[in-house]
This record gives C-alpha cells, sequence and structure tokens, in this order.
C-alpha cells in the first residue's frame, strides 16, 4: 500500500515541475493538492499511452495510485480549516469497471441523469459543500449528452495571528513633497522584526 508521504511527496513533485514551467508566464494559480488526487484515480483505471502518460505525471506506479489518491485525500482533509476533494459522475449507460470503482474513495462517484437541471444542482450543491461555500456553482453547464464530468475542490480558512489594524502614516521622503498624513493599515512588529503581520496556520 503506497504511503501517505509517498503521496505528498509526489504532489509537491507535481507542484514544483508546473512552477518552474510557468515562472514568468504572467499571473498563474495552481493546486497540486487538490488536482493531483484526481490524477491519480485517472492513473489507476487509464490504459494504453494514457495510463503511461498519468503515471509520470502523478509520479506513481498505477498500481499504487489510487491508494495514493485515497491517502493524500484524507490527510489534507483532515487539516484544520481546510475542504478538498474528488468528484466523478457518470451517466447511468456508462458502465465502470468494479475493480476500479471499488477504489473510489467514499462519496466520490455520482450517477448523472436525464435531467440538465437536476444534475446543474447536485453539481452546485456538491461544489458548495465541498468548498465551505466559498464557491457555490460548479462552472460546467450539462446537458442531455453529458456523459462523464470530473471534478477537483478545495478551499482554506486562514486568519492572521496578529491583525491588522487601521493607523496613519507619514513618509520621511519620497519623489516629491510630503504635506498630510496618509491613512494605512498596519500592524505591529512580530517577533522576527518584521512589520508585517505573522499568517497563521489554518484553522
Amino acid at each position: 500500500m503506497t504511503s501517505k508521504g509517498a503521496a505528498i511527496a509526489a504532489a509537491n513533485a507535481l507542484a514544483a515541475r508546473w512552477a518552474r514551467e510557468h515562472t514568468g508566464t504572467g499571473d498563474t494559480v495552481f493546486s497540486a493538492a487538490a488536482v493531483w488526487p484526481l490524477l491519480a484515480l485517472l492513473a489507476a483505471g487509464a490504459h494504453g499511452p494514457a495510463r503511461a502518460e498519468l503515471a509520470y505525471a502523478v509520479g506513481l506506479r498505477p498500481e499504487e495510485a489510487a491508494a495514493g489518491a485515497r491517502a493524500l485525500l484524507s490527510h489534507v482533509h483532515a487539516l484544520p480549516g481546510v475542504h478538498t476533494a474528488a468528484g466523478l459522475w457518470t451517466r447511468r449507460t456508462l458502465e465502470l469497471r468494479p475493480g476500479w470503482s471499488a477504489q473510489l474513495p467514499p462519496g466520490t462517484h455520482g450517477v448523472l441523469t436525464d435531467d440538465p437541471a437536476q444534475d446543474r444542482e447536485a453539481l452546485d450543491a456538491w461544489t458548495s459543500q465541498h468548498t465551505d461555500g466559498l464557491i457555490t456553482s460548479m462552472p460546467v453547464t450539462p446537458s442531455g449528452e453529458t456523459r462523464l464530468v470530473l471534478a477537483a475542490a478545495q478551499a482554506v480558512r486562514t486568519r492572521w495571528l496578529r491583525p491588522f489594524q487601521d493607523g496613519s502614516a507619514q513618509p520621511e521622503s519620497g519623489p516629491g513633497p510630503v504635506a498630510n498624513w496618509s491613512p494605512c493599515i498596519a500592524a505591529p512588529p512580530c517577533s522576527t522584526g518584521s512589520p508585517w503581520p505573522t499568517p497563521a496556520t489554518v484553522r
């Protein structure tokens, strides 16, 4: 069985590759901790060239990938203030191999109906539940022809150990004359000597 440590290391390696590839390309946001479990679950059930490609992306052998996905999801979800999940919805006529579907984490698999409005409601409810209400709708519009939906969700709530406080400050020098005090948001220095507040661990 794949250890939690191996799954964490593999997810971090994927994040590092993405960071290297996107350095200097503009504003970029990604979370390997959210996407890696979904890729790992797909690797476990893939065949042909896709199996090798997904195994490379995941960094684990396909035989170990599903266990790694379950271990990482369980670990991240147990962190205070963190919500994460992987989701898969398929039409009733799309049969999944029992050997693969049995490896999915509990609550991962849902069924699409013949009612797009009902499906959209179910997808939005899943999204809201697994992002602690921060995102209320999934950016997908199911139709009567939709056969499969894959999704990953992650949300983190944090707080500052030393909250910001309203105050005022006046620069001592600059490109022009300084005539008035300017409002700002400031916080007392931290123990490290930095003038900025220290971010707390997630709650």
